[in-house]
């Protein structure tokens, strides 16, 4: 008798701890929003400096959103880094914080020229260069204004090296 009162009491008291918990809710709905300012490559304090920031692009099976922030001065790219990342699902996380220092690093190595993504990551990729080719048709006047023109020379879309299709 002694012994099925301590398990119910144990029931009740684990019952109790399992209703009353509320787990961590991270950035709102499950949505990881990742820190932007970490995601910048280059210099983006330049004196006579044009900033412009591309479309909002979503990720494919809806694994989030990206938008692309370039800088720019004197025809060459300073600055890229992401204006918004929004990512759902820590794989998702996990790819894009690996590949978009990539991406950027493509960007400012070509200034701006074609960008050849990062395989096993067509989503992120194909929207960072959608978005890339939006933020710099935005580039006006001068010598930037040539970046707007060459564009990332794939029309937005990428080409993922190493030929594997499959995404984030």
């Amino acid at each position: 008798m002694k012994r099925s009162a301590i398990v119910i009491a144990a029931t009740a008291a684990g019952l109790a701890a399992v209703i009353s918990f509320k787990p961590h809710d991270i950035a709102g709905g499950g949505t990881t929003a990742a820190s932007t300012a970490a995601l910048t490559t280059g210099n983006a304090h330049v004196s006579g400096a044009q900033t412009v920031t591309g479309s909002v692009q979503q990720l494919n099976g809806g694994l989030g959103d990206i938008q692309v922030k370039v800088t720019a001065s004197n025809g060459k790219i300073v600055s890229v880094g992401m204006a918004q990342m929004n990512l759902h699902g820590p794989q998702s996380q996990q790819i894009s914080n690996s590949v978009i220092p990539q991406l950027e690093q493509q960007v400012m190595a070509s200034n701006g020229g074609p960008i050849h993504g990062v395989s096993g990551a067509t989503y992120t990729s194909k929207a960072f260069g959608s978005s890339l080719q939006a933020a710099l048709s935005q580039l006006k006047g001068g010598s930037n204004a040539q970046l707007a023109a060459a564009g990332n020379g794939n029309g937005g879309l990428v080409q993922p090296q190493g030929g594997q299709q499959h995404d984030d």
